[in-house]
């Protein structure tokens, strides 16, 4: 489960993703979407556990002002697991050029 702080944090970053504020790069071959930014970067990957048969995604966020990082994890049997899944959605779509 995510702690409050950084849920919070999700939320704000999914807000001006989807307003166009970020751009993030997109690997399909490893489902993981990264953003660089000057005081942080952050990458999220989406993985399918086979044994536990449910959705997860890792979360590293980098400090680059404390030069730390952290990690973070979810599943789709917790409840902020859908605030993540909707920030990755957003993120592999914030390149997209569409013809209309």
């Amino acid at each position: 489960m995510l702690p409050p702080k950084f849920l919070e944090f999700v939320k704000t970053l999914t807000a001006r993703t989807e307003q166009g504020e970020f751009s993030w790069s997109y690997d399909d071959n490893n489902s993981l979407v990264k953003l660089k930014e000057k005081a942080f970067s952050l990458s999220l990957r989406y993985s399918f556990n086979a044994d536990e048969k449910y959705a997860e995604y890792v979360i590293y966020y980098f400090d680059d002002i404390e030069d730390k990082e952290y990690r973070f994890y979810t599943n789709q049997t917790w409840n902020d697991f859908d605030f993540i899944r909707r920030l990755f959605d957003a993120a592999q779509a914030s390149k997209m050029k569409l013809p209309f």
